[in-house]
């Protein structure tokens, strides 16, 4: 059987990687989660629960997704030197970020990918 090139071929889509940078945690008594849901489908694209390092993630999405960022920041103990941060970023574009100096914080922000 012989194989046609599509002449007009649909261009694969414009994915790009959507960086969740987690900086500043200088103790195990930091802890944060977070997820990226994609709408409308309620799709997590990544779910991460309880953790207490400096740590960058990466998630493929595409121009025009809308997201929704939910987050979890907790410190227990003395207020931090730095605050810890976690940042949402997009070709180089922070699209949400998150810092807490003491107690708890979480909550979600919606976003639309450019």
């Amino acid at each position: 059987m012989a194989c046609k090139k599509n002449p007009n071929p649909v261009p694969a889509g414009n994915s790009k990687p959507l960086q969740i940078v987690v900086s500043n945690i200088t103790s195990t008594l930091t802890i944060y989660s977070f997820s990226v849901i994609e709408q409308p489908s309620s799709s997590a694209l990544i779910d991460i629960h309880s953790q207490t390092e400096n740590k960058t993630f990466t998630v493929n999405v595409n121009s025009g997704d809308v997201l929704t960022l939910n987050y979890f920041l907790e410190l227990e103990g003395p207020v931090p030197a730095v605050e810890p941060v976690v940042s949402f970023i997009c070709d180089g574009v922070t699209m949400a970020s998150v810092t807490n100096n003491a107690g708890i914080i979480s909550g979600a922000k919606v976003v639309t990918i450019p």
